[in-house]
């Protein structure tokens, strides 16, 4: 209450120019550079990413090619409205109050512009957005803690966190199936759909004393004999041969209860290799892509891309993962002679240690608000949990004000990606704040903008700031 009560007190008296838009003195024109900025970086960001999902869907109709540029438009106008809703706001505060105050500098300002702005983005949009921000939002809020010394940072703590998701997130998709989502379609993708619904089979093949035992063993291929039944002919000496170790153990029986249509073990090393392709794929393309310039030089580089370690982590991560998860339920299922959902969880966790060839505290933080929301949605279709109306919107304006409260008052606690992307964004405008006079709050909030003094036209400027800054030189 004591630091509440020193943030209520402190307060800057001077105007917008000299603390916000520091490249215009007139708060309209200000803002609406902003919002053009916004504007044209959003067609740069939002017409490849709409183009290459219309020509992945095969849709090359009119109206197909209208509802693409109709959707670019719409998530442009919401990054614009935005990035102009925020100045525009931060300079109708001073007005309102007279000075600045802490929350006024940022957060609120925020708050509104980001609420007005996800009115405008298209509804099937709002959740993944909310879901993104909240999800760095969160890896803000943890990076702050941990620069107060409030918490500390825990020894593959993204690991832990993943691996912890994923059982229940499993555990979910066992017992109740996929939903329509991003995840789960990326998820039965690369995994496969065999776990999300378990069948149990009927017994078709195999002896009686088999059925009895639990077990169902799939046919062998079958030769055709051009001998005849008296005498061993050189093809069934040859088909003896072929019985090997490896070929009864490809071809193994399978527990009945297994979703699986082949042997457990073709089913774990299918497990494996496809997602370890996949992941090995992925990365091997982006970094040929990002080398380009380098591989034209010298081709030898591509050899050097596809034998590092670094390449082949991914590949591992996923591989080791999708592996472990259905030789865990496959045992467990020998082991019980029956499915249960419950394999799910420490088969995902095990699984999901194999994070530590790739960490990333992104997919691990997304992953759990992604499980947050699917268990959030079970409880209301369960009619155990209340449905909030408009959650997603408050839920959107209240990380995203958030995040622009770390942009403007602690720049150094934020994801540098995400400040990367505001830079971008606003074509390099919120790093013109004037963060030296914000340092008044106690936030270091030009730790990272030390060297940057904006230059301003002092017709436009308060006598009360021409003073602070003769005493500033002075000193």
């Amino acid at each position: 209450m004591a630091v509440l009560s020193k943030l209520r007190e402190l307060s800057l008296p001077y105007n917008c120019y000299e603390v916000g838009h520091t490249w215009d003195p007139e708060c309209y024109s200000a803002a609406l550079s902003v919002g053009v900025s916004c504007m044209i970086e959003g067609m740069k960001i939002y017409a490849p990413l709409y183009l290459i999902s219309q020509v992945l869907q095969r849709k090359f109709s009119l109206n197909a090619c209208l509802n693409t540029l109709q959707s670019i438009y719409t998530s442009s106008c919401f990054l614009s409205v935005n990035g102009f809703g925020f100045i525009f706001i931060f300079c109708l505060f001073r007005r309102a109050m007279g000075k600045f105050y802490y929350l006024h500098c940022s957060y609120l300002p925020a708050f509104a512009a980001s609420f007005l702005a996800i009115l405008v983005e298209r509804q099937n949009r709002r959740g993944p957005l909310a879901l993104y921000v909240t999800n760095v939002a969160t890896e803000t809020i943890f990076r702050m803690a941990t620069a107060r010394g409030i918490i500390k940072p825990i020894e593959n703590g993204q690991v832990w966190l993943f691996s912890a998701t994923m059982a229940m997130y499993l555990y979910l998709i066992r017992k109740h199936g996929f939903t329509k989502d991003f995840v789960s379609a990326v998820y039965g993708k690369v995994f496969g759909r065999e776990e999300a619904k378990p069948r149990r089979k009927a017994v078709t093949q195999g002896t009686e004393a088999d059925s009895r035992s639990g077990i169902v063993r799939l046919p062998d291929p079958q030769m055709s004999l051009l001998a005849g039944p008296s005498e061993p002919s050189i093809h069934m000496v040859l088909e003896d041969a072929q019985a090997s170790f490896f070929k009864r153990v490809w071809h193994s029986e399978k527990h009945p209860s297994c979703p699986h249509k082949s042997g457990c073990v073709q089913y774990f090393v299918k497990g494996f290799l496809t997602p370890f392709l996949i992941g090995y794929g992925a990365f091997t393309g982006i970094r040929t892509l990002s080398a380009a310039k380098r591989i034209m030089k010298d081709p030898s580089v591509i050899l050097k891309i596809l034998t590092q370690q670094k390449t082949l982590n991914l590949g591992l991560f996923l591989g080791g993962f999708g592996g472990t998860f259905r030789v865990i339920n496959c045992l467990l299922r020998w082991l019980f002679n029956k499915d249960l959902p419950l394999y799910a969880i420490p088969a995902a966790f095990l699984g999901g240690l194999f994070m530590k060839f790739f960490p990333s505290s992104t997919l691990a933080l997304y992953l759990m608000w992604k499980l947050i929301e699917n268990g959030y949605l079970l409880g209301i279709q369960e009619g155990v949990l209340p449905e909030i109306k408009g959650s997603m919107l408050m839920l959107y304006a209240t990380s995203t004000a958030f995040l622009f409260y770390a942009a403007v008052l602690e720049p150094h606690n934020l994801k540098p990606t995400y400040l990367k992307f505001l830079t971008r964004l606003t074509h390099n405008k919120i790093g013109e704040i004037n963060r030296h006079v914000l340092d008044i709050f106690g936030t270091h909030a030009s730790k990272i903008y030390s060297d940057f003094w904006p230059e301003l036209d002092l017709r436009y400027t308060s006598r009360v700031f021409q003073e602070s800054v003769l005493l500033w030189l002075i000193n």
